[in-house]
């Protein structure tokens, strides 16, 4: 069994002749661009703080922590204040659509630019969709923490910190391969058009080999018509002579 990037071959061919259309990657990335501007917004609400050096606001909130302990997420969600854990609430919301919306471009740039290459060298629509998996994932867990705050589960905490750190792992990784299949679409789009050329050069190379065949062919008969001819010519005054 040959080596593959791409476990799921069948199901990236699915994904991407599904998404790989005009109208729905607009919109994907309309509704992508809409719940973002949300997320901003409750997560100014969630952690008021959370500006950069430049006063813009940021999205310092605890799915964009770099937690390993259980302590930091129920430190995290503990600052928040009450008012802070409802609005993460309605954040958890707009980011499931957000994350949704996100991936459809997603999957289309980590399928179509690797068309050409290799089989196994595709790495195919599965780490941005388990990307997407782990991101719903660690809301419903967020959603659950904040429900039962402020009762402590260590072990879902803990937890919740190992799969916040698993998404961004899953989700640089998209961001790899994407970056990658920039290079990658051009060298394979050169060389299929450096392949189509070549085609097109030995298409017409033939055409010209049978048209220069049939001229050959119309100059022969010509020829032997007026051979032929010639020799009718020649045989009439033979006979008048006689």
């Amino acid at each position: 069994m040959k080596f593959r990037l791409d476990p799921f071959p069948k199901f990236t061919e699915t994904a991407l002749a599904a998404l790989l259309n005009a109208r729905i990657l607009i919109f994907a990335i309309v509704v992508a661009k809409i719940t973002l501007d949300r997320l901003y917004k409750y997560a100014m609400i969630v952690n008021p703080l959370g500006y950069d050096a430049q006063g813009e606001p940021t999205l310092d909130i605890l799915e964009y922590k770099n937690f390993w302990t259980a302590n930091e997420v129920y430190y995290a969600l503990n600052s928040y204040g009450p008012k802070g854990r409802q609005a993460y609430l309605t954040y958890l919301f707009y980011d499931v659509a957000f994350v949704i919306a996100r991936t459809v471009p997603m999957v289309v740039i980590c399928s179509w630019a690797y068309k050409k290459a290799p089989a196994g060298a595709r790495p195919g629509a599965w780490i941005p969709v388990l990307n997407m998996c782990v991101d719903l994932f660690e809301n419903l867990l967020i959603f659950a923490l904040i429900k039962l705050f402020p009762h402590r589960v260590k072990g879902l905490e803990l937890f919740t910190a190992y799969v916040i750190q698993f998404k961004w792992f899953t989700f640089k990784t998209s961001l790899t391969i994407i970056f990658v299949s920039l290079f990658v679409g051009i060298f394979y789009g050169f060389h299929g058009l450096l392949a189509d050329s070549v085609v097109m050069e030995e298409d017409r190379q033939k055409k010209l080999t049978s048209r220069n065949k049939v001229q050959e062919v119309l100059q022969n008969s010509a020829a032997r018509r007026a051979t032929a001819a010639a020799a009718g010519r020649h045989s009439a005054v033979n006979k008048k002579d006689a």
